[in-house]
């Protein structure tokens, strides 16, 4: 067991604690919803009348999360795939086992779902800039966190 994969349960017990059961510094909360629509095609709606238009898997993430808007910098360096009002929320501690046996943090494959034409995929926030958002990045770049990049959804309210 390499250094980094001891440390990654200490981190995500210490970031536990900035929740609301602890210090109250980061109250923002995250859902990842996998929006399944049954017609097979996002944003269509079934022919048959009765139906629901879609179908809603949600993903709670036990965590409290930071959130920051994006900087000025980061939207000069995104080639255009950052704008002014998207957020990062972090740090995330990628997915681990503990000696246990036991999993903990997140893996890339819970931020980023696989889907196909009938999938779309709704991140929402609770908290601090409350809303649903889109998914515009992961930042896996450190050896003990992640951070996503959020842009608003154009149907938040």
């Amino acid at each position: 067991m390499s250094l980094r994969t001891r440390m990654l349960p200490v981190f995500d017990r210490l970031r536990a604690k900035t929740g609301p059961t602890g210090f109250d510094i980061r109250p923002t909360k995250l859902a990842i919803i996998t929006r399944r629509w049954t017609s097979g095609l996002v944003g269509v709606e079934p022919d048959s009348g009765g139906a629901p238009a879609y179908v809603d898997t949600r993903l709670e993430l036990a965590a409290v999360y930071e959130v920051k808007q994006v900087t000025t910098r980061e939207i000069a360096s995104s080639a255009g795939r950052f704008e002014a009002g998207d957020v990062k929320l972090g740090p995330i501690t990628p997915a681990y086992v503990n000696a246990d046996g036991s999993h903990g943090g997140v893996s890339e494959a819970q931020l980023k779902p696989d889907g196909d034409d009938a999938t779309e995929l709704v991140y929402e926030l609770t908290g601090a800039h409350a809303g649903e958002y889109a998914l515009l990045g992961v930042v896996s770049t450190a050896p003990f966190s992640w951070w996503v990049v959020l842009g608003r959804r154009e149907t938040t309210p």
